[in-house]
């Protein structure tokens, strides 16, 4: 009885270390409307206009899929000038769902912003906190001689672990161009799944959140008809062993509504919509069109909202606005 325990604790081992790998392999949350709202990934593009800004972005991948990924993000800034002092300050809150492992982000934003080359140069923080969450009620355990749906094996509770999670970033805007690079879990610790406290952090199961590095760009072109503008743009992500890029270009009419077409090599065709409504509200709305999966995901679904608020701050040179049509 001792040797099948022991099976079958390396058997959930086995399990949970799949799981975290696949993870680890994944990017942070997945969005194709990354142009709308960059503060996602780079904390030096908050606070950019002279606006509070509140988004909120709702995500399901592969909707065919059971236990695909579902993510579910809000995050606001609010910029402020301190004397000729340029500031933003943000917040962000996200859950995402895959498998059986979820994770949770609480986490404050800060950036800093200077006039540089007819531009803005901003550089920004994210700091808070990480965790991570293993359904262990999920995994299931078919009946045999050698071994029963109630397992002692098995957790009896979810593990859980929590860790402090730090990103950086640099953002450089202009009126006709941006540019931005950040790096996401510089800490680098591991998150240690496990029951409860009186759980030794020996017995606990380690997942380490990948660092991740994101390159991104966009350019506005002033098409003949000044009612058009076009908005090619870019986002490469790396863990330095996996890489992903977003291709997209967005046309906008009157600056109230848009249509955007993107690509995403080896994975997915992308086509978005949105306006841009009354009383400071805009709505954008994505659908993915699966080509690693094509025909079994039924395609990805992302919605994308938004409320700003024009607010005093103080007054502000044309030179500094944002360059963001949105």
């Amino acid at each position: 009885m001792r040797n099948v325990f022991s099976i079958h604790h390396r058997c959930l081992t086995v399990l949970l270390l799949m799981f975290a790998l696949v993870a680890k392999a994944q990017f942070d949350g997945q969005f194709s409307q990354y142009m709308l709202n960059p503060a996602l990934f780079n904390p030096a593009a908050i606070g950019e206009g002279e606006e509070l800004v509140v988004n909120l972005t709702n995500r399901q991948q592969w909707t065919s899929i059971d236990n695909a990924p579902k993510t579910f993000l809000l995050n606001a800034s609010l910029p402020k000038l301190f004397g000729a002092s340029r500031h933003g300050f943000g917040l962000l809150i996200m859950n995402e769902t895959y498998g059986l492992f979820s994770t949770q982000l609480l986490q404050a934003q800060y950036a800093y912003r200077k006039p540089l080359w007819n531009g803005l140069l901003g550089v920004g923080v994210q700091g808070g906190m990480l965790q991570q969450v293993f359904d262990a009620g999920g995994i299931y355990i078919p009946s045999s001689e050698y071994h029963v749906p109630g397992d002692p094996s098995k957790p009896a509770g979810n593990l859980e672990g929590m860790i402090p999670d730090i990103n950086l970033g640099l953002w450089f805007s202009h009126p006709r161009f941006h540019t931005g690079l950040s790096v996401s879990h510089l800490t680098g610790m591991a998150v240690k799944l496990k029951e409860g406290e009186e759980t030794p952090s020996e017995d606990a199961y380690k997942f380490v959140p990948a660092r991740t590095y994101y390159l991104t760009g966009g350019y506005n072109i002033q098409l003949s008809n000044p009612l058009y503008t076009l908005q090619p743009s870019f986002l490469l992500k790396t863990d330095l062993t996996a890489w992903q890029a977003d291709l997209s270009a967005r046309l906008t009419y009157k600056d109230t509504y848009w249509g955007m077409a993107g690509w995403r090599p080896q994975d997915a065709v992308i086509v978005s919509a949105g306006v841009k409504l009354p009383q400071g509200l805009s709505i954008g709305y994505a659908y993915d069109i699966s080509l690693a999966l094509w025909g079994a995901s039924g395609g990805s679904h992302e919605i994308f909202l938004r409320y700003a608020r024009r607010i005093e701050t103080a007054s502000v040179s044309k030179k500094q606005k944002s360059i963001r049509i949105l």
